[in-house]
This record gives structure tokens, C-alpha cells and sequence, in this order.
């Protein structure tokens, strides 16, 4: 009995030394997410497979750049079709010029043929540019200079305009499925976000157009007097391995976000501090005001 009695005392000593500590440290911690940071993810416009990936991992691109090519041999062949059908007619039309040119006589007839010829390529023409479209929709086009930061899939791997399938984070996900969704620290009850069809995809391309980013973090409504314009933080993205990123609150925005666990306040953040390598849009962001 004095044993337990013992025990049961040093583990309420110890409870009543650590919990203040823990909620002292975590008092001034806020969670977010990366919500610009300076990479765009880049797919297909439609379903398909892949034919051709023409760039690697940190390879600087310029602006309007083929990155990706999706397996598409029937739209080549068409525009192939198209060229040769305009080339045809191009030289009919310099056949009836020149016949209308050696004999004057006939030109009444060789101009009402080189009228409707010249209207047939008009036509092919218009058909070739509605044909070529199709051929773009196909590639993946950088939409301004920048490095590529991933190059995701393999020539004849089967692509959405979501882009690859990524069976490493379904897995990942499954086994997840059991965990709180919430987290009691440290603001109280935290909602625990999984959106499926973003943790079951990878992007085709990601390129880097820019070192830039922001963060923006939900405020509970009980500490937005906590919050000032101009604040310095500390910015921690575990999953990019990026710690004690100095950032500084660019404004609160007023309008609230209704949850289930309350009223939250959007605070973005943007980031001062360099780091090597920068976070990706969508990754959670724990930020220590302060």
C-alpha cells in the first residue's frame, strides 16, 4: 500500500511539472498549410498514356518548352494527312495560274477553278490549325522559364488529367485510417484533413517558376488577439524537412471559416527566410509565433 501510494504521488508530481510545460510550449503554435510556393504541377488535359518525358530532374526550361508528350499516333497522323492534302492543292493552284497565264483566253474559266481552289485550302487550312489544337492538348508545354523539381512516370503509364496514380500513398493513406482525427495540441481540437485524390496522385511535371511562398494558417478565434499584422513566426514543414523558417504575418484576414470545432481566422503568412529546398503547395505548416 505505501508503495502504490508512493508511485501514484511521484506520477501526479510528475504530471503537474511536465503538462504546464507542454502547453507552455505549444501555446504560442499554430498548424497551416503551403498554399503558394512558387511550383506549379503540370498534366495532361486528358486521360491517356504517356509517350515521351523530355526532361529530368533539375533541368532548367524555358517558356513554351514541350516537357511531356502523351501517346497519341492517331492526331499525328491526321495533321501529317492535313499537310499533304494543303500541299496538293497548293499546287493545283500553281498549275491553274500558270495555265491562265499562257492562255488569256480561258482565264474566265481558269479563274472560276482557281477560285474554288483557293477556297478548298482555305478549308484544309482552317481544318489543320482545329487539328493541330488537338496535338497540343497532348503535350505538356512549360507556361514560363523554370526548374523541374520532379518528373514523375514512364513512357506508356497510364495518366489522368489529375495525373499518375500513386499506389505508395494509397498505401500510406490505408494505413492512417485508423488514426485520431484530431489533434488535442496546440490549439485544441485540430481537424486532421485527407483528401484522397490529392495524396493518390503525383503531377506529371512540377516545375519551379518561382522562390516565393506563402503559408497560411487557421487562427482559433480565441487566440486571433494573439495575431498582428507584421508579426514575426518560425515556420516548420516537416514533410519537406524545412525548420525554423522566419516568416512574417502578412495580414488576417476577417472573414471567418466555420468548422466543427469552431470559428477559425485564415492568417497568411509569407515566408522571409531562405531554405534549399521549397515546400510543395498543399503540406502541412506548424508555425511558432514569436
Amino acid at each position: 500500500m505505501v508503495g502504490g501510494i508512493l508511485i501514484a504521488g511521484a506520477c501526479v508530481a510528475s504530471a503537474a511539472w511536465y503538462v504546464p510545460r507542454v502547453m507552455a510550449n505549444d501555446r504560442g503554435v499554430i498548424t497551416g498549410m503551403v498554399s503558394s510556393s512558387g511550383v506549379v504541377a503540370l498534366n495532361f488535359a486528358a486521360s491517356g498514356q504517356i509517350g515521351k518525358i523530355n526532361v529530368h530532374l533539375n533541368q532548367v526550361v524555358h517558356k513554351g518548352q514541350v516537357l511531356a508528350v502523351e501517346y497519341a499516333p492517331s492526331a499525328d497522323s491526321v495533321v501529317a494527312a492535313d499537310k499533304a492534302t494543303i500541299a496538293a492543292v497548293q499546287a493545283k493552284i500553281a498549275q491553274l495560274r500558270a495555265a491562265a497565264a499562257a492562255n488569256p483566253a480561258d482565264a474566265a474559266v481558269d479563274n472560276a477553278e482557281l477560285a474554288a481552289a483557293r477556297a478548298q485550302l482555305a478549308s484544309d487550312q482552317a481544318q489543320l490549325a482545329t487539328d493541330r489544337l488537338k496535338v497540343v492538348a497532348t503535350e505538356i508545354v512549360a507556361p514560363s522559364p523554370g526548374i523541374v523539381v520532379a518528373a514523375n512516370g514512364q513512357p506508356g503509364e497510364t495518366v489522368t488529367s489529375s495525373g499518375i496514380r500513386s499506389y505508395a500513398s494509397e498505401t500510406r493513406q490505408q494505413a492512417t485510417t485508423q488514426q485520431p482525427q484530431f489533434s488535442l495540441l496546440p490549439e485544441g481540437p485540430q481537424p486532421v484533413h485527407r483528401d484522397a485524390a490529392a495524396v493518390s496522385s503525383l503531377p506529371v511535371i512540377a516545375l519551379r517558376v518561382s522562390d516565393a511562398w506563402q503559408v497560411v494558417a487557421l487562427v482559433p478565434e480565441g487566440s486571433v488577439a494573439k495575431i498582428k499584422a507584421g508579426q514575426k513566426v518560425t515556420i516548420n514543414v516537416p514533410t519537406a524537412r524545412t525548420t525554423g523558417v522566419t516568416g512574417q504575418i502578412q495580414q488576417l484576414i476577417p472573414t471567418p471559416v466555420s468548422t466543427a470545432q469552431g470559428l477559425f481566422y485564415e492568417a497568411v503568412i509569407t515566408v522571409t527566410g531562405r531554405v534549399a529546398n521549397v515546400p510543395m503547395n498543399g503540406m502541412a505548416a506548424d508555425i511558432k509565433l514569436g
